[in-house]
């Protein structure tokens, strides 16, 4: 028995050795760490506010570190912050506290182990100059010929006035810019070169003992962006509420960011309208201009960086357009041609309205007729044939400088063509008017040499319609559509409530053919008198009428014996302005022209 209990007194002392070591190697780390500060390690002279490196060493560190100051041997501690470093050591750049002393000491230790830790080996010292220059510093933008901020601590009392010098070279030399500048107010600005340079360093000394200074770091000045405004130039006339493209050049480019303003009142006061950014040497900004009526308009341009960097545009307009939109067109049933009408807006930018048409291509327009703001804005398009095909056409404008502004929308007249069916049954299909709605197209027709009479009225939805009880004569058509309001055009008539297509027929429904009497009138436009001068063909007696368009016969006269070359002058101080219809006829000729009246 006492073998059996000897026996187990010893397996129990080997579990309890056993234990004991197996704890030891668990709490034991693995590997020991250490941290050794490199500098400031002694010795150094380091100046406040300068930006030092601190840099340590160290074995299995665990990636953060934090970094004290004292300056008074140890005594006290101020935390400078906390910054990782790898597993054997780090650097990190410091900013020398604003802190006279002999006695300073750095103090580094792992975040995760305090043990890991070391202070400097021995004081270094912190120089505080009697002028802390903390603006320029290496990180500021300044530029040539430009004012520049400058900012400044005074570490000793007593000083009043400040000189400032300059150098380009690194401090080897050093150049007056400023004199008796007053330091208590702790900042100005300054032109401080008109030199580049990468190695610049700004130097305040006091006015009355200069050997107190102080030093700015080395910062750079560079050349000055200098921006140009391509648009707007001066003198443009912007629509409202449409987009303008602004632009630019740059010179020296800083930065592609810039400052887009934009003001109302010759520059009393501005808003900014947007971040521009350059592509090189130049760029753009895409704009909607605001609903605004001013003749004071500016653009101005300012660098992101560089605030003295700006250009400003020459004066320009804003203002709304006025609107010119076409009336109506219809054809002319006297001379089978196209007549575009349209109301004439009050405003004091149209000098012209410009008639366009569309070419042979889509979208494609070009001007054929020009009416001055004051004349009948009514225009015959003599190239057109509406019998042929449909046409589109626009009015613009253009103002005293000869300026073109944007046309309004398009108007597309009525095309109308015909083919007979069985008997006296007569299919007719058009092109559907486009500028203003309508609810119905008029079905005319006529018979011979009778008048047009309104024989049907179907629904503007449609385009085509069937007369199946056409008269057995020859038969002509014409499809027509009211105007809502009608279109005014001012020559103190009723205004134009109509538009009508071509005449479309299968046989010849005129009258019968009439030779052309021979004649000119002028002058064109007439005002009090018009002069009438008879061609080689004008024999015989003949009757002279003027119409309004109306209908109103405004002057009627009988001419005989009218040979080649007579004139004959008509009184017509006491016509209307406006649009009249001249017939000439006898037995064999007729004609008609048209003359406008101006006074």
């Amino acid at each position: 028995m006492k073998s059996i209990y000897s026996l187990l007194a010893i397996h129990l002392k080997s579990l309890i050795l056993g234990a004991f070591i197996f704890s030891s190697l668990i709490s034991a780390p693995a590997f020991a760490q250490t941290l050794t500060i490199q500098t400031p390690n002694g010795g150094e002279v380091w100046t406040s506010g300068q930006v030092e490196t601190v840099t340590w060493t160290g074995q299995n560190l665990s990636g953060m570190v934090k970094i004290e100051f004292s300056y008074d041997g140890g005594t006290n501690w101020w935390y400078q912050g906390e910054v990782p470093c790898g597993p054997n050591g780090g650097n990190s750049s410091l900013g020398v506290p604003n802190i006279s002393t002999t006695n300073a000491l750095l103090r580094i230790t792992d975040i995760a182990n305090p043990s890991a830790s070391d202070i400097s080996d021995a004081p270094f010292t912190v120089y505080v100059s009697p002028i802390f220059v903390w603006e320029p510093s290496a990180n500021s933008y300044v530029f040539v010929n430009s004012l520049s901020q400058v900012y400044w601590i005074l570490n000793i009392p007593g000083i009043t006035l400040l000189n400032a010098d300059i150098s380009i070279d690194n401090g080897l030399t050093f150049t007056p810019i400023a004199q008796n500048i007053n330091a208590q107010a702790g900042y100005t600005y300054l032109n401080l070169s008109d030199t580049p340079s990468n190695s610049c360093i700004l130097k305040l000394s006091n006015s009355l003992n200069p050997s107190q200074f102080g030093l700015s770091d080395v910062f750079s000045i560079s050349p000055l962006p200098v921006y140009t405004l391509t648009s707007p130039a001066g003198g443009e006339i912007i629509n409202t509420f449409s987009p303008f493209t602004i632009s630019w050049t740059v010179e020296n480019p800083y930065s592609p960011a810039n400052y887009i303003e934009f003001s109302t009142d010759n520059g009393e006061t501005w808003e900014l309208i947007g971040n521009g950014s350059s592509q090189g040497n130049s760029g753009s900004f895409d704009w909607i201009t605001p609903n605004v009526d001013s003749d004071h308009c500016l653009i101005r341009i300012s660098d992101s960086y560089a605030y003295s960097a700006v250009d400003t545009s020459a004066a320009f307009t804003v203002m709304p357009y006025p609107e010119t939109p076409v009336c109506m067109v219809s054809v002319d049933s006297l001379t089978n041609h196209n007549v575009i009408l349209w109301e004439k807006p009050v405003s004091n930018l149209i000098a012209d309205f410009l008639v366009y048409k569309e070419t042979d291509e889509a979208n494609v327009y070009e001007i054929i007729d020009t009416v001055a703001y004051d004349g009948v804005p009514m225009v015959t398009d003599p190239g057109s044939n509406p019998s042929m095909r449909p046409y589109r056409y626009k009015i613009g404008f253009m103002d005293s400088e000869n300026r073109v502004f944007p046309a309004g929308d398009y108007h597309q007249t009525i095309h109308l063509t015909i083919s007979q069916g069985v008997g006296s049954t007569y299919n007719l299909i058009w092109t559907p008017y486009i500028g203003f709605n309508y609810s119905s197209y008029n079905i005319l027709r006529k018979s011979g040499s009778g008048n047009y009479e309104q024989i049907a009225t179907i629904s503007s939805s449609f385009s085509s319609y069937t007369d199946f009880n056409a008269p057995s004569e020859d038969v002509a058509y014409i499809v027509s559509i009211n105007r809502p309001g009608g279109c005014d055009v001012g020559m103190r008539s009723p205004g134009y409530s109509a538009v009508y297509s071509n005449v479309a027929s299968v046989g010849l429904v005129s009258l019968p053919e009439n030779k052309e009497v021979k004649f000119s009138l002028f002058p064109v436009p007439a005002n009090d008198m018009i002069n009438i001068k008879f061609g080689d063909n004008a024999t015989g007696t003949f009757k002279l009428t003027i119409t309004d368009i109306p209908g109103r016969v405004v002057y009627s006269g009988e001419y005989s014996d009218s040979g080649s070359g007579q004139l004959h002058s008509i009184n017509c101080a006491n016509f209307a302005e406006g649009m009249y219809l001249l017939t000439i006829n006898s037995s064999e000729v007729q004609t008609t022209q048209k003359i406008l009246v101006r006074h």
